[in-house]
């Protein structure tokens, strides 16, 4: 027997084999109860069943392994029970690693059901999707089918030194297939069997079938070949056809290939004469037809035969009066008294539209600007923030009041904004638009105006909307109302805390830069790349 159908027969009976046992494993699991929490979806109710069985059979196995004193080995069992006990502390230890088993196994099985099915699948559907037939040979798709694509293996073949002695006419009929022989692989071939061709004659009878019905089938809204008015209705190959189509025109300027015809300007009693030729192609073979089609003036109604005549008498008095200073509709035209009304092209709603357009996106984009300027001072306020701390240690540490602290610091802010000269021009540029001197100021002028510091620090907390400036607030307020001898080491470890939030902070600032810069970078990428490739793509084709 050839070995190939050996090894064929014995895959396909492994897979029969695979189909059986999961066959008969669903039969044996019939009757097994399965848990509650493992009955969805109910359509997977087999396999729930199948793992149920497989776990009982696994543990019954395990159980006289232990009798003798040895036990089934699971990888990584002792952790997945440690894991388990540490996830559902709740859950009794034994209960929870056979609900975790069941649905392993479960998960397994549908993994190996859905892989044996698809694999035996594709196994019988590659057996019996052979073409090659007993004797050797492959049938051809009829004519304007598609191709076949085959795979096949060569061997020579040889004859034993006692089969060649009794080697006769017989075998050779046989195809020498008997068990004597010996056979020697020569590779893997892959061939491409194209679809039968006509011959001479069948294409000729085809491609008659196909002219007769020219130009019955093109004629669309036509009448008859001698009356043309409105375009054809022109064909294409029929894609099952093996023949191409297509035609030629002996007038284009009267009728294109397509099947349009340029008959608008024609005179009622016009007529022109033209021939198209239909040609179909096969393999070396041409076949044609020549049709005779006379195309005449369009059928108009008497709305169009009046809008011609005005267009005809329009362009009359145009010529007409050529030479002279100024133009003059005409008064009548088809029998019909006219008056005329110039159309005078108005973009006023356009402009309207677009202004109110504008307002909307002004509106909406101020909304926007200050979001971002709110945002932008929580970012400032948070950047600054180490700053006032650091100095509130340092002169509380000098022995200063919180009180003359921050009248400390609001006159060093408006020194810096009163500066003259050019170093006083620098420090202006520097500290404009920083809301923390802003907030310090109206501090003070809180506390000129006799408002209660407590309350003034209060406030100064609230105006800045930020966690770190309430909790500095806090500790100043309660400094003042019961008294704190550790304020000045608190400070201390918040100054510290504040300088790492900054870090933290300049590290996210700088990251939206790059992801803002990636843009940008794109689109001068491409520029550049147009910059290299249109001089070369020119270069190429000169």
């Amino acid at each position: 027997m050839n070995r190939e159908l050996i090894f064929a027969t014995v895959y396909s009976g492994f897979y029969i084999a695979l189909i059986l046992i999961v066959l008969i494993l669903a039969a044996v699991s019939f009757h097994e109860e399965v848990p509650p929490y493992a009955r969805d979806p109910p359509i997977l109710m087999p396999v729930h069943r199948m793992a149920v069985f497989l776990y009982r059979k696994i543990h019954e196995y395990r159980g006289r392994r232990k009798k003798i004193g040895k036990d089934l080995f699971i990888p990584g069992e002792e952790g997945v029970r440690r894991n388990l006990s540490i996830l559902y502390p709740s859950m009794e230890a034994r209960r929870q690693e056979i609900r975790y088993r069941l649905l392993q196994i479960e998960r397994v099985l549908l993994v190996l059901l859905a892989g044996v099915i698809a694999s035996a699948a594709l196994h019988f559907s590659a057996l019996y999707s052979g073409v090659m037939q007993e004797d050797g040979s492959v049938r051809r798709n009829a004519t304007g089918g598609g191709d076949q694509r085959i795979s096949v293996r060569a061997y020579s073949r040889e004859e034993d030194d006692g089969e060649k002695a009794n080697s006769g006419q017989e075998d050779a009929e046989r195809g020498r297939t008997e068990e004597g022989l010996s056979e020697t692989e020569y590779g893997t071939y892959s061939l491409t069997i194209h679809a039968r061709k006509f011959t001479r004659q069948e294409a000729a009878v085809h491609a008659q079938e196909i002219l007769d019905r020219f130009p019955r089938s093109i004629l669309g809204d036509n009448e008859s070949p001698d009356n043309i008015r409105k375009s054809l209705s022109m064909q294409s190959a029929d894609p099952t056809d093996p023949f191409v189509l297509s035609w030629e025109s002996s007038r284009y300027a009267v009728m294109d290939t397509d099947g349009s015809v340029f008959n608008s300007e024609y005179a009622e009693e016009q007529e022109e004469k033209v021939v198209l030729t239909a040609v179909l192609t096969y393999a070396d073979y041409r076949f044609e037809k020549k049709m005779d089609f006379t195309v005449r003036a369009p059928v108009r109604d008497e709305q169009e035969k009046l809008r011609e005549g005005i267009s005809r008498a329009l362009e009359d008095a145009e010529k007409e009066s050529a030479t002279e200073d100024s133009f003059h509709f005409p008064a009548a035209a088809q029998g019909i008294l006219l008056s005329w009304k110039e159309q005078v092209e108005d973009t006023s709603a356009g402009v309207l539209a677009m202004a109110a357009a504008a307002c909307f996106a002004a509106w909406y984009m101020m909304d926007s600007r200050l979001g971002e300027e709110t945002l932008s001072r929580s970012r400032q306020l948070a950047v600054d923030y180490p700053r006032l701390i650091s100095r509130i240690v340092l002169y509380l540490g000098a022995g200063m009041s919180v009180r003359n602290i921050f009248f400390k610091c609001a006159s060093e802010y408006s020194s810096s904004r009163s500066g003259n000269g050019e170093q006083g021009k620098k420090s202006e540029k520097d500290s404009s638009g920083r809301y923390l001197q802003e907030e310090i100021l109206l501090v003070c002028n809180e506390l000129n105006s006799g408002i209660p510091e407590t309350e003034a620090y209060m406030h100064f907390g609230r105006r800045c909307r930020s966690r770190q400036y309430t909790k500095l607030c806090s500790l100043l307020v309660q400094n003042l109302r019961r008294g704190n001898d550790t304020l000045l080491e608190i400070l201390q470890e918040e100054a510290e805390n504040s300088f790492e939030e900054r870090k933290n902070l300049a590290r996210e600032l700088g990251e939206e830069a790059g992801t803002k810069l990636l843009l940008p970078m794109m689109i001068m990428l491409g520029i550049t790349m147009l910059i290299i490739i249109v001089p070369a793509y020119f270069g190429f084709s000169m």
